[in-house]
């Protein structure tokens, strides 16, 4: 009896904190580490990658069970680092890299729900395509894309008619 009770207490105090691990965010001036407030006012730094050299745009999903940012890497055309991987991070700190189709993401969002996220990849200059995909944070399955064409009357159609889950993805 004993036992059945502590399984079940484990199992209700690590559902709680999955369900909200994640608090806040603190990007340093610049740019180079990110701390990760957690629920139980823990402070952990989140992980680089290999070839990363600064952090972009972290945000914590809706329901704070998963925390993400941009992975920006060093480029040789460029005199600024470029956002080539979202990472996104779990309350176990396990962690799912989005690479798209390997162009840079520049924006992203956690869809309202906290089972998905929608990120825009698009070329460095020069353009008005932008390429949109949105991701299952579970699998790494892609679920959706959407592309906004070089064209400009066709990019201002694909603009008016864009499925919701696009516009979470900040303009």
């Amino acid at each position: 009896m004993l036992i059945r009770f502590a399984a079940a207490l484990l199992l209700l105090w690590s559902a709680a904190a999955a369900a909200g691990e994640f608090k806040a965010t603190h990007l340093s001036a610049d740019n180079t580490t990110l701390a990760l407030t957690t629920a139980h006012a823990a402070t952990v730094s989140a992980p680089s990658l290999p070839d990363q050299v600064e952090f972009g745009s972290p945000q914590v999903s809706p329901d704070q069970s998963h925390v993400g940012w941009l992975a920006l890497e060093a480029n040789c055309c460029t005199s600024y680092a470029v956002p080539m991987t979202l990472v996104v991070m779990d309350g176990q700190h396990r962690v799912r890299k989005f690479v798209g189709n390997g162009l840079p993401i520049f924006d992203w969002c956690f869809l309202p729900d906290s089972k998905s996220v929608a990120y825009m990849q698009t070329v460095l200059h020069g353009t008005n395509f932008e390429h949109f995909e949105r991701r299952s944070l579970d699998d790494g399955r892609l679920l959706a894309e959407y592309d906004y064409p070089d064209d400009p009357s066709e990019n201002a159609s694909a603009r008016r008619n864009a499925p919701a889950w696009v516009e979470c993805v900040p303009q």
